[in-house]
């Protein structure tokens, strides 16, 4: 169950789905016994997909984001600073 910030420096409750950023993950499909693990494409539309939850407190989530991938897993990056399309108010940013 989703309980705290995906931070591990931080750590946050998670108390409202209004504060922070909610992720949602596929990490992989649920099979039945006896089924095989790479099912052919038809049958593969009617497995249920396993989804698990992370979430970032509304701090974390302005400094960083989630990442996923199969052979790593969920990762923490820093987000990039979103560039402005007129460069004097970039210039006024690096002044201040």
């Amino acid at each position: 169950m989703l309980s705290q910030c995906a931070n591990p420096q931080c750590r946050k409750p998670f108390l409202r789905l209004g504060e922070g950023k909610l992720f949602l993950v596929e990490t992989g499909r649920v099979t039945g016994p006896g089924e095989s693990a790479v099912p052919p494409f038809v049958r593969a539309r009617k497995l249920q997909r396993r989804v698990e939850h992370y979430w970032l407190c509304d701090e974390c989530a302005a400094q960083w984001t989630l990442v996923s991938d199969r052979e790593n897993g969920v990762a923490l990056v820093a987000r990039r600073p979103v560039a402005s399309v007129h460069p004097e108010v970039n210039a006024a940013r690096e002044v201040a």
